[in-house]
């Protein structure tokens, strides 16, 4: 058997290379790291991310000493269609409210006081946070 030789290496097309996140996914990705530093920096205990259900995604669950927390994080890199926060429109909120009581029903948690908050990031083009809005009890009951 032949060993190849560096001709052999210059013959071969170069390897692809794996496609690039969608510049969406990367701002989303960022602004979740960002917000998991921000709530921990607050003194909040991480419970989860991403937390799934067949109803939808918790992007955050965590503590706030006794409280439970649901964190809905938004994250943009301008302000052309609003702030991030102002994203989280009737219909989303029905769906957090929702989130949560899957979540406390799915972890026993019914009794243990909770709240929804927003946070709301602003990203430069380096995906550095330039702006942080964390609104807590962002979502009431009604």
């Amino acid at each position: 058997m032949r060993r190849p030789t560096t001709a052999d290496h210059a013959r071969r097309a170069p390897e692809a290379l794996p496609p690039a996140r969608p510049l969406r996914e990367r701002v989303g990705h960022a602004g979740e790291n960002a917000a998991l530093n921000h709530l921990k920096d607050q003194g909040f205990r991480i419970l989860a991310r991403d937390w799934r259900s067949r109803i939808g995604q918790i992007d955050i669950v965590a503590e706030d000493g006794e409280t439970l927390v649901i964190v809905e994080v938004k994250a943009r890199r301008g302000v052309a269609f609003g702030l991030p926060e102002e994203a989280v429109d009737a219909r989303k909120r029905q769906k957090l409210r929702l989130l949560l009581e899957t979540y406390r029903s799915a972890t026993r948690r019914q009794k243990q006081p909770c709240r929804i908050d927003v946070l709301g990031l602003l990203l430069d083009n380096h995906l550095a946070v330039t702006r942080c809005e964390h609104i807590r009890d962002a979502v009431s009951d009604s």
